[in-house]
């Protein structure tokens, strides 16, 4: 008993110096020039010890401040495009957004959901001939990271003549950044994840494909319809974490130095993350250049 004690201890003991034995990512990091000209190659010295570097150049996309985040403050727009093919003219398309809708994809939550409607924000085809939308801003209707839902509602009167095919492409949803950083896709027609729900006449109803929305119009005479394309829930304040780029790690330890070239005037803050990790332990520190390029 004594005996498996003291091996207890014994191991305890290895453990923690072992844990303790992971030094601190202790560099320093320098640029050659106090400016540079766009186009110039900034050379960046280091001395100290780290495992793992990475390098943030702090440009759009690539600003370590921004490393950690999945959400951030902008402008909501939506673009796609129509053609309307035959049909009369009481046939109608609708774009809807709902922020209640409970996405529940049938007949009794859809009209449940407050809708709103903004067709008339974009432009819709008149012809078989494709129209772009516009830029559709939706920043009235989003409130910070709430969920929205895009919908198309299809309509089909009963009349002699034939009802309407529409086909809608080119979706894209996008948050464009506040401080001007990025441009973050929020949802496009290719992700997949569209319900078709069918309100009256089930003969007409929503196609959905990799590439497009499309509801082919009854014959002549045929029974009212009634069909909704709804998308998922979209989070219209979506970002991606800004990403570096890896210059060693603890197989290429001997990196003294690292080149690198900005192409557009600016003052950027170059970020270097030294990180020395094993199975017991991890630690970290972030040093900072100041880069002025003229």
């Amino acid at each position: 008993m004594k005996r498996n004690i003291y091996l207890f201890a014994g191991l305890l003991m290895v453990f923690s110096c072992t844990k303790k034995d992971v030094p601190s990512a202790d560099f320093t990091v320098k640029s050659d020039s106090a400016a540079y000209t766009a186009g110039d190659t900034t050379w960046f010295s280091f001395a100290g010890e780290t495992y793992n570097l990475t390098f943030y150049s702090g440009e759009a996309g690539h600003e370590y401040r921004f490393h950690n985040r999945t959400s951030t403050p902008g402008t909501p727009q939506l673009q796609f495009a129509t053609t309307r093919a035959s049909g009369n003219t009481g046939d109608t398309l609708q774009v809807l957004m709902s922020t209640d809708f409970k996405a529940v994809y049938d007949s009794t939550n859809i009209y449940q959901a407050t809708w709103t409607d903004i067709t008339s924000r974009a432009v819709l085809a008149t012809t078989t001939t494709t129209k772009a939308s516009g830029i559709v801003d939706l920043s009235d209707l989003v409130k910070d990271t709430q969920a929205v839902y895009l919908a198309y509602r299809y309509v089909g009167g009963t009349h002699a003549g034939v009802q309407t095919t529409w086909t809608v492409t080119g979706i894209t949803i996008n948050n464009v950044a506040t401080d001007g950083s990025n441009t973050f896709s929020v949802g496009t027609v290719a992700d997949g994840v569209w319900s078709v729900v069918n309100m009256k006449n089930t003969a007409v109803k929503w196609a959905v494909s990799a590439t497009q929305l499309q509801v082919k119009g009854g014959a002549a005479n045929s029974a009212v319809a009634e069909t909704w394309v709804i998308s998922r829930p979209l989070n219209m304040s979506r970002a991606l974490p800004d990403v570096g780029v890896s210059l060693k790690n603890i197989t290429n330890n001997g990196l003294l130095t690292y080149p690198y070239i900005y192409k557009a005037a600016g003052t950027y803050t170059a970020s270097f993350v030294g990180t020395n990790t094993t199975v017991y332990d991890s630690r970290s520190s972030v040093k900072e250049v100041k880069v002025q390029v003229n």
